[in-house]
């Protein structure tokens, strides 16, 4: 859920009337089911012994003492799909120069659900418009060594794989860091993101210099299904003198879909 469906919930402008809502709160509050009207749930039996209780559950015999509870922005497995790399954060920053060319820094923080160590991740970049090859250079700010594989590349496409090592042991994280360089906005100035995997947070940061004028950006949003809507509401925006700075926020994005920001400038490049 989202943290502002849950403080509706809280603060009682909204209520809870489906059954799979009031399910969802107790697996992952780990409430017991009677607490809430419900059965017990397939987890009240399997809790081991120095498991902390759940809200408002006497600690079982054998219990700790004393536990802490989880922070409020540290997703629970039970909230997460099982089954696939979660991506708790994906931050994309666009830097463009008055000339157009393009240095694009990617960085995620990847959750491994998939039950077996995690080695590797793919990702596709294209750009309309390239100086040559596009490179793709891992950072120092990755957390395991990271080395690129490049699968397919033509003009201003490269499908790669970071491959990670030491690989990521189930439940456990890791920070993927890497930057591009070589692609090119001349006429279109947009960048579409396809998210491969269930997303937590999605930031992408665009930063262009030489604007002489700014024109307004909107913001889109497809779905698996093929619709979309606008989600121009979450974008921001400031001029300082030549340089613009535009960012779009997003949460729990699922995978398959697309979020596309345009933006329309005149640049001294022009």
């Amino acid at each position: 859920m989202t943290p502002s469906r849950v403080g509706d919930y809280v603060k009682g402008r909204a209520q809870v009337r489906q059954q799979h809502v009031i399910e969802r709160v107790s697996q992952g509050l780990r409430i017991p089911g009677e607490m809430l009207g419900l059965a017990p749930q397939p987890w009240e039996d399997d809790r081991p012994l120095d498991a902390p209780a759940p809200v408002g559950e006497p600690a079982r015999a054998g219990a700790a003492d004393h536990w802490e509870p989880v922070p409020w922005d540290t997703p629970s497995e039970q909230s997460m799909p099982f089954g696939d790399a979660v991506e708790l954060s994906l931050q994309v920053n666009i830097e463009v120069d008055a000339r157009g060319d393009v240095r694009l820094t990617y960085r995620q923080v990847v959750l491994n659900l998939t039950g077996r160590p995690l080695t590797r991740m793919v990702r596709e970049m294209w750009f309309e418009r390239t100086r040559g090859r596009l490179t793709i250079t891992p950072t120092d700010a990755c957390d395991r060594q990271i080395a690129i594989q490049r699968l397919y590349e033509t003009t201003g496409l490269s499908k790669f794989a970071c491959q990670i090592s030491p690989p990521v042991p189930h439940g456990e994280t890791t920070v993927i860091e890497y930057v591009c360089e070589g692609g090119m906005f001349v006429d279109a100035t947009y960048w579409r993101q396809a998210i491969a995997r269930p997303t937590r947070q999605f930031s992408l940061s665009v930063t262009q210099h030489g604007v002489t004028e700014f024109r307004g950006c909107g913001a889109i949003e497809q779905y698996p299904d093929g619709s979309e809507s606008s989600v121009t509401q979450h974008t921001r925006w400031s001029l300082d003198e030549d340089r613009l700075h535009v960012t779009l926020s997003r949460q729990d994005l699922h995978a398959n879909q697309y979020v596309t920001l345009r933006w329309d400038v005149v640049h001294d490049s022009a």
